[in-house]
């Protein structure tokens, strides 16, 4: 596995840090009625649509930077049973040279432990996995568009599409000095040593990576079925020692995609003081962590309808921790929780939260 580390005082955001999304229909196999939306599952890619007859009458969720937790009930309105593929897309984790991204498995493909249940019922998903162009390098032109599909360009350079994996350098290493820097040239690694003399220490992808899990799911006529998620979401993170600029990076970094406001400030000031003392006391290896973490919730829109109640549970873990999050009408429940309530809930943007914690991330 890679280090993504960064240096003591530096923020490099990740982009898109990855998590769960909500489900969303897929290629209707046998659809109630001729007007129904369908997609198919192609050669292109999994193409998500819109549900005409099923309804989310209900989804309470859990999420913290260590586990996510999703419960949803649907109900079929339609007087036929509808057996259509949904699917659960996780946001892109990218691999460049900067990207603090973190696998909670990474020697697994399935590196976030995703599962799920139907009516208390295990299913075994699919995985789609999915190769998207992410030059490293601005002032060049790239080989590729950013964000097109590079999947089986990848997959014909003999490359791993997670560079998570624990066998992404002995893949690197097995290939020739020779072969390594024409994949540099073809635009598919980028090398970071000023040598160039493609080490595969110094290579890095020049893509991101896209997974949806998928599976064929029966919704009776007329009635309900309960669908439970679980997974360890991808977070992004980041340290500071407790300089005296770090509020102002901090401020500038995370204020308004998080609306950090004042108090949140005030907290984060109280931690980098505590991150200042215990440098002062020789104790160097003790910093100020944000962590990340990001749910796709507009995908939400696509059934029937709204969301007939909607219930949200945000839990920073730990009670001297400060979290920050844009979600609107947030209170707090608890000593490490908050929570969003609402009825007959339309979603139109995801959920991002950052957690600062001094001594371990958060």
């Amino acid at each position: 596995m890679r280090n993504f580390k960064h240096k003591p005082g530096t923020v490099d955001k990740a982009k898109k840090p990855a998590s769960l999304a909500a489900c969303v229909l897929l290629s209707a196999v046998v659809p109630a009625h001729a007007n129904d939306s369908t997609a198919t599952l192609g050669a292109g890619g999994l193409e998500l649509t819109v549900s005409a007859d099923i309804t989310m009458e209900k989804e309470e969720l859990y999420l913290s930077s260590k586990d996510i937790r999703v419960n949803y009930l649907f109900r079929n309105t339609s007087k036929e049973d509808i057996r259509t593929r949904v699917a659960f897309p996780m946001p892109e984790v990218s691999f460049g040279p900067i990207d603090n991204i973190v696998l909670p498995q990474p020697e697994k493909d399935n590196f976030v432990d995703f599962t799920v249940k139907a009516d208390g019922e295990p299913i075994k998903p699919e995985l789609h996995i999915q190769a998207l162009s992410a030059p490293v390098d601005d002032s060049a032109k790239p080989a590729f568009p950013e964000g097109a599909d590079i999947t089986e360009a990848v997959q014909r350079a003999g490359l791993p599409i997670n560079a998570g994996l624990e066998n992404w350098n002995p893949t690197l290493s097995a290939m020739s000095k020779d072969r390594r820097k024409a994949l540099v040239s073809e635009g598919l690694l980028y090398d970071d040593d000023s040598n160039g003399d493609g080490s595969p220490d110094g290579l890095s992808p020049q893509w991101s990576m896209r997974e949806t899990y998928h599976w064929q799911q029966t919704f009776p006529a007329d009635k309900t079925v309960k669908v439970e998620h679980h997974y360890k979401p991808v977070s992004g993170i980041s340290f500071f020692t407790g300089d005296e600029s770090d509020v102002d990076t901090i401020s500038e970094t995370f204020g308004k995609d998080y609306c950090l406001d004042q108090s949140g400030l005030a907290g984060i000031h109280r931690l980098l003081n505590e991150a200042r003392s215990a440098s002062a006391a020789g104790k160097d290896d003790l910093y100020v962590f944000a962590t990340e973490t990001e749910y796709v919730l507009h995908t939400g829109a696509n059934w029937k309808g709204p969301i007939g109640d909607f219930r949200m549970t945000i839990d920073k873990l730990f009670p001297d921790a400060v979290l920050s999050t844009c979600a609107d009408g947030i209170v707090k429940t608890g000593p490490t929780t908050f929570a969003v309530e609402r009825e007959n809930f339309t979603p139109t943007h995801d959920v991002r939260f950052v957690v600062f914690r001094f001594g371990d991330a958060g």
